[in-house]
C-alpha cells in the first residue's frame, strides 16, 4: 500500500507539501497541486478520511454541470481554465464520496442527483433555481445578485482595480479595458474594478467589448488604437490578451515599450507567451466548491455564502 512518503517522492516535493495539498491548507502553486494529485492517482494512495467524511458513509451522486459553450471550450486550449477546475473536483471526489457525472446545463435531466456543481457563468437565475429543486447547488466561477446560492468566485474587481491603481501611480493615464460580454459575471466584475479605479483617479474609463468566441480581434484593435494612444491594454481574460499581443506585435508595436498588455486567469498559454496576468486560483476554486457541496449534502452549514478568492498579479515581459 502506497504511503504519503511515496507520493512525495514521485511528485518531487516534501511530505509537508503533500499534506498541504491533500488537506487544502496553506499556499501551494497550481502546478505543484497537479503533480501531487497525479502521483496520488498513479500510486492509488488513499488519504486518511477526516472525521467529518467518516460520519457519512453514503455515496453521493453529484452532477458536474457545464454549458454547451464550455463544452466546446474544453475541446481546445481555450478551455484550460475550466479543465483545471474540473480536474480539481475529480481529484477529491473519492475523499468526499462523490460519484460524479457530467451534465449539460441546457439539455440534461437533473433527476436522480443529490447535488450539482454548476461551473461557469452561463446559468441564468431560472436555470439555477430549476436545478435547486432537485438537490443542493454550488456555483463555481459564477454569482447572481439576490439569489442567495452558495458560490465560489475569483475577485476580479479587486485584482483589476489594483493593477489600474499601480499603473496610475507610476504615471500612466491612457489605460484601456478590452472586455468580454458583460452578461458573464466574471467579465462584469473585472469591468467594475477597472471603471471604479479609473474614476477614483479622475480618469475617463475607455472600454471596448469583444466576444472571443464569435469575433475576430483585428477590427476592435484597429478601432482602439485608431481612436487614441494606448499605454496599457487590460484584457478580461488571457485568450483575449494573447490574441491582442500577437496582433500588435505583427503591426510593429514593441511590447511592452509601446504598450503593456495584461491578461486575466493565468492559463498555461499565458506563461508560454510571457503574458503578464492576474492569476485566478482555479484549482483551489474546484476544491473549495467540492468541499462546500459536501458540507451541504451532510447537513452542515445551511446558511449560504459567497467564497471569493483574491487574485495575484503575475508580472512577465508583456508589461512595464
Amino acid at each position: 500500500m502506497a504511503s504519503i512518503d511515496d507520493v512525495a517522492r514521485l511528485a518531487g516535493v516534501s511530505i509537508a507539501t503533500v499534506s498541504r495539498v491533500l488537506n487544502n491548507r496553506g499556499y501551494v502553486s497550481e502546478k505543484t497541486k497537479l503533480k501531487v494529485w497525479k502521483a496520488v492517482r498513479e500510486l492509488g494512495y488513499k488519504p486518511q478520511k477526516s472525521a467529518r467524511t467518516l460520519a457519512s458513509r453514503r455515496l453521493f451522486k453529484v452532477a458536474l454541470v457545464i454549458s454547451d459553450r464550455i463544452k466546446k471550450l474544453l475541446k481546445n486550449e481555450t478551455g484550460n481554465f475550466y479543465a483545471i477546475v474540473l480536474q480539481a473536483i475529480k481529484d477529491v471526489e473519492s475523499s468526499f464520496r462523490f460519484s460524479t457525472a457530467p451534465l449539460i446545463l441546457e439539455s440534461s435531466d437533473p433527476k436522480g442527483f443529490d447535488g450539482f456543481l454548476l461551473i461557469g457563468s452561463d446559468a441564468t437565475a431560472e436555470q439555477v433555481m430549476f436545478y435547486r429543486k432537485y438537490g443542493k447547488v454550488v456555483l463555481v466561477d459564477h454569482y447572481i445578485d439576490g439569489l442567495g446560492i452558495d458560490c465560489v468566485v475569483s475577485d476580479g474587481y479587486d485584482g483589476v482595480y489594483k493593477v489600474v491603481q499601480d499603473f496610475v501611480q507610476r504615471g500612466f493615464e491612457n489605460i484601456v479595458h478590452l472586455h468580454g460580454p458583460l452578461r458573464f459575471y466574471g467579465f462584469k466584475d473585472r469591468y467594475r474594478g477597472y471603471t471604479e479605479a479609473m474614476q477614483r483617479n479622475g480618469l475617463l474609463p475607455v472600454c471596448y467589448e469583444y466576444d472571443d468566441l464569435h469575433e475576430e480581434i483585428t477590427p476592435v484593435l484597429k478601432k482602439i488604437f485608431r481612436d487614441k494612444k494606448v499605454q496599457v491594454l487590460i484584457c478580461s481574460n488571457d485568450i483575449i490578451a494573447i490574441r491582442a499581443l500577437k496582433e500588435l506585435k505583427s503591426w510593429g508595436y514593441r511590447i511592452p515599450e509601446d504598450v503593456s498588455v495584461i491578461g486575466f486567469d493565468d492559463i498555461p498559454q499565458a506563461e508560454r507567451e510571457s503574458l503578464s496576468t492576474l492569476r485566478v486560483q482555479k484549482y483551489e476554486m474546484g476544491l473549495i466548491a467540492a468541499e462546500r457541496l459536501y458540507e451541504l449534502l451532510i447537513g452542515h452549514g445551511h446558511h449560504p455564502y459567497r467564497m471569493c478568492l483574491y487574485t495575484d498579479f503575475v508580472k512577465r515581459s508583456s508589461s512595464l
